[in-house]
């Protein structure tokens, strides 16, 4: 079991020039706004997490908004595309795009359990709905519906 982590907009530091992380969080601002790179933390986290979730065997973690640690750099580059959005004279370099197609490319392998995360050391209860299950054409022009068909249904 692993520890997850939280991005915060300070995590950007490590990725980006100073400049830009303060462009994110200031330019553009409506009157009142606060902090925008927040929010759209808080999005990128709950996708990553439906995303780990289309595993079945994944859990995720019960505290809101965290993340398995290996996946930090992939939340960063989606946070960077995101937050690139609300500034459109700042334009992303080619290896934010190519980082960013990465990271939802992992996600994806991710959500056909073709890559394993770590698992929580605070796992949230699966949930109770069931998951998958089978369906069944019971009638049709060349197999008409009968009542000895539709028993059991």
């Amino acid at each position: 079991m692993t520890a997850w982590i939280s991005i915060t907009p300070d995590n950007l530091n490590d990725y980006l020039a100073a400049a830009q992380v303060s462009a994110f969080r200031t330019k553009a601002l409506a009157a009142g706004q606060s902090d925008p790179l927040v929010e759209i933390i808080t999005d990128v986290a709950r996708r990553i997490r439906t995303e780990i979730r289309g595993c079945p065997s994944n859990r995720v973690s019960a505290t809101d908004g965290a993340l398995p640690p290996e996946l930090k750099s992939t939340a960063i580059a989606l946070i960077v595309e995101a937050a690139q959005t609300r500034l459109p004279g700042l334009k992303l370099t080619d290896e934010q795009k190519r980082a960013a197609d990465n990271a939802r490319a992992y996600l994806l392998r991710i959500a056909r359990c073709e890559v394993p995360v770590s698992a929580p050391d605070n796992p949230q209860e699966p949930p109770t709905e069931q998951r998958g299950g089978r369906v069944e054409v019971v009638g049709s022009r060349s197999n008409p519906l009968s009542a000895n068909r539709l028993q059991g249904l």
